[in-house]
């Protein structure tokens, strides 16, 4: 078995270069491992376990409701919990800081449950910052029918659903700052969650380009897709974004609640200079 005085006279110890000793770099042993390369990987997993929110990872807003935290008591795993208000257009949001890039791979996989989902907009995925983070009317996404990007966003990558349009179904938008990138959406099916079940959303960017998953809570695929073939539908993967779940009533029902049970966020390690 190897010892402490091993590892620590490798040269090559957490990184890549060790990862490249199991075999190839594509291996499924090697992308199975790829969070544990420390020295060349961003990776943040947080499964919310405390009895606080940790604010040196995510930061809360919203209007009236509650704002994410772990509940008084906790539930089984950990979970952060947002609750709206019933009143229309009240929101939460959850979001990270803007250190992560599509130049740099950035990906992310939140899983989370809305226990009612009708009547509410809710998005995830990536974004650079709004205009205005506290702002009425806080989503990005403007008219998920025909979509634009709202508030001071430029590049997005986002797995949104909105209930007040004529689309009610789950979708896949994307858009960047760079001339000649366009809004782009791309419907997930009839995709939509299921009142208190969990699932799995992963969004992944290389680059400009950018796609997405969609799983249920056992980690089964139930839609994917993939924008970034055209200069059109891609996103400017030089932008700094942050990953950010937002979700508010579109009408006055009563509050809904979300609870997140873990996200994971990673990405290439930049080059030190």
């Amino acid at each position: 078995m190897p010892h402490g005085d091993t590892y620590g006279n490798l040269p090559l110890p957490g990184g890549f270069a060790h990862l490249s000793r199991f075999g190839p770099s594509e291996s499924a042993l090697a992308q199975f491992l790829y969070p544990q390369a420390w020295r060349d990987v961003t990776f943040v997993e947080d499964d919310f376990t405390g009895a606080a929110l940790n604010t040196h990872l995510w930061t809360v807003s919203g209007i009236n409701g509650t704002n994410f935290d772990p509940p008084a008591t906790q539930l089984l795993n950990g979970v952060c919990q947002g609750v709206t208000s019933g009143t229309a257009t009240d929101w939460v949001a959850l979001r990270g800081d803007d250190i992560w890039a599509g130049d740099n791979n950035c990906g992310m996989e939140i899983c989370f449950k809305i226990d009612n989902v009708t009547l509410l907009q809710f998005e995830t995925g990536f974004m650079d910052p709004l205009t205005n983070e506290t702002a009425a009317s806080n989503s990005a996404i403007n008219d998920i029918d025909t979509p634009t990007i709202t508030n001071g966003a430029a590049d997005v990558a986002l797995v949104g659903m909105d209930t007040g349009q004529t689309l009610t179904t789950m979708a896949f938008i994307t858009d960047g700052s760079t001339a000649n990138m366009n809004t782009t959406k791309t419907n997930l099916g009839t995709r939509t969650p299921t009142n208190a079940t969990y699932m799995i959303v992963r969004v992944q960017l290389a680059g400009n380009a950018a796609s997405c998953i969609v799983m249920d809570n056992n980690g089964a695929v139930l839609e994917t897709a993939q924008h970034g073939a055209a200069l059109a539908n891609q996103t400017e993967g030089g932008t700094l974004i942050h990953p950010r779940f937002f979700i508010e009533p579109v009408t006055t029902p009563a509050a809904r609640t979300v609870d997140i049970d873990y996200w994971a966020v990673w990405q290439d390690r930049a080059a030190r200079s």
